[in-house]
């Protein structure tokens, strides 16, 4: 007969949840002129969303106003001492 599988230990729950409080939510959101094709990131602000016109903001490439339309926005979990 065969030995049965040796399965690797399961972590204990209490150490997923410790994870999860040391870590930070970072929001971004990338934004895309319409004048020079440029595009570049900046933190989430409050009343972002997809395909938001931008009035009053600048291109940083081109310095136009107006041009700015938020493409994309997207969250990563980082931890704030590692990211010295």
């Amino acid at each position: 007969m065969s030995e049965e599988p040796q399965f690797p230990p399961i972590p204990d729950i209490g150490d997923i949840l410790e994870r999860k409080d040391s870590l930070v939510e970072r929001i971004t959101s990338v934004l895309k002129c319409h004048s020079c094709n440029a595009t570049f990131s900046r933190s989430f602000k409050k009343g972002d969303y997809t395909f938001k016109k931008l009035k009053e903001e600048t291109c940083k490439e081109c310095q136009k106003k107006g041009t700015l339309i938020i493409e994309e926005i997207f969250s990563e979990w980082v931890n704030p001492k590692k990211e010295k």
